[in-house]
């Protein structure tokens, strides 16, 4: 026989941890960063003032994923037990890469912090556990783990060129994993994780919109970075791992073609931060308002297809549609003030664009 009040209670206190959940998120969040604006004008040092911008995130970051850690109740719902470790280690980890950003010594050497944070956390995976399950052995996963969360973490500063839009994309993987784990695709701790740094995130969206009062450093960037992979590896890990695939889509094309530009070695295509689409189409006239919405609109379409990923039993259809949405969002927002294109003139001019960074490569190599 089901005990009902057993399930009911069960309801109650699921519902008491999100709601404690969700008020300690934007409690902290926005006390953070109304003491951080406070004492930051305290600071002559704009090289830390900026710096400091990330201490909020972080510092609320810990303290409630600790706490979540220890009161969320032990359920069999994960298909690889999350240990004290996997936890920990990145979190402090994070901690020491992000004082290193506070010195203009270290800082310059974040990369390699950050990558080196990575190779502990993943050594720090249980033998069992495995992200690309049945296609590669231990190593070559573990090594794959690492290339993929290295470049999210140290090219996530790309996001950081128009106000708002880092805290959207942010947002997307948030949202999604609270809803998988809503439908029971994900396991409730890491519902609760995300909620809570949607929560954080969110008091930053609200400091960083439009006309933006707190933004934060390249370098933080790459820390939340961090510890946004860390979250996505680890829920990865869950067979969730295309689902993530999909929200990731456009951040994946914007960098591929950011640095594709760089290697033109063109001179105004030095900074990765500028080279986005969405900081281009801001410079060519469109608010960073307007930028913001429009990637929001396509973000929520790409949580609903991810969140849909999870349950069916191919892996690749939906993410390679999925690319291909991205790639035609980005042309409509690049070409925002043209007329519309058809789906052949955007194919020539996708190509007249790549013929001409090829033969920019040719001409700057020749020429050292």
């Amino acid at each position: 026989m089901v005990n009902i009040n057993n399930g009911a209670s069960t309801m109650t206190n699921e519902f008491i941890l999100t709601l404690v959940t969700l008020i300690a998120g934007i409690s902290f969040g926005f006390t953070g960063f109304y003491v951080y604006k406070q004492k930051a004008q305290t600071l002559s040092s704009a090289f830390l003032k900026k710096e400091l911008a990330f201490a909020p995130i972080y510092i609320s970051s810990v303290i409630i994923l600790s706490l979540l850690y220890f009161i969320t109740p032990k359920e069999d719902d994960f298909i690889h037990d999350f240990s004290a470790l996997e936890l920990f280690v990145p979190l402090l980890l994070a901690g020491i890469c992000y004082v290193l950003t506070l010195f203009t010594q270290t800082a310059k050497f974040i990369n390699i912090f950050i990558i080196a944070a990575i190779s502990i956390s993943v050594y720090f995976l249980p033998p069992d556990f495995l992200m690309f399950k049945g296609y590669l052995s231990l190593w070559a996963d573990r090594l794959a783990i690492i290339l993929l969360w290295s470049v999210f973490s140290c090219f996530y500063y790309i996001l950081n060129g128009v106000d708002g839009i880092l805290p959207i994309f942010s947002a997307s993987y948030l949202i999604c994993l609270i809803i998988l784990s809503l439908f029971d695709a994900a396991p409730a701790f890491y519902g609760l994780t995300g909620l809570a740094l949607l929560c954080i995130n969110g008091s930053f969206l609200a400091y960083n919109w439009f006309p933006a009062k707190i933004t934060l450093s390249n370098n933080s960037c790459k820390i939340f970075g961090f510890m946004l992979g860390g979250i996505m590896t680890f829920a990865g890990s869950e067979n969730l791992a295309p689902c993530f695939a999909i929200i990731l889509t456009i951040f994946a094309l914007e960098l591929l073609q950011s640095i594709f530009k760089k290697l033109s070695l063109r001179n105004r295509y030095a900074d990765l931060n500028t080279n986005t689409i969405c900081y281009q189409a801001h410079i060519s006239g469109l608010t960073p308002n307007q930028v913001c919405f429009a990637i929001f609109k396509v973000q929520i379409l790409f949580i609903i297809l991810g969140c849909f990923q999870a349950y069916l039993p191919n892996n690749y259809s939906l993410p390679i549609a999925s690319l291909f949405l991205a790639a035609w969002f980005l042309n409509k927002l690049k070409n925002w003030d043209e007329p519309t294109q058809s789906l052949k003139e955007i194919n020539q001019e996708f190509v007249s664009d790549l013929r001409q960074n090829i033969n920019d490569i040719k001409n700057s190599l020749k020429r050292d």
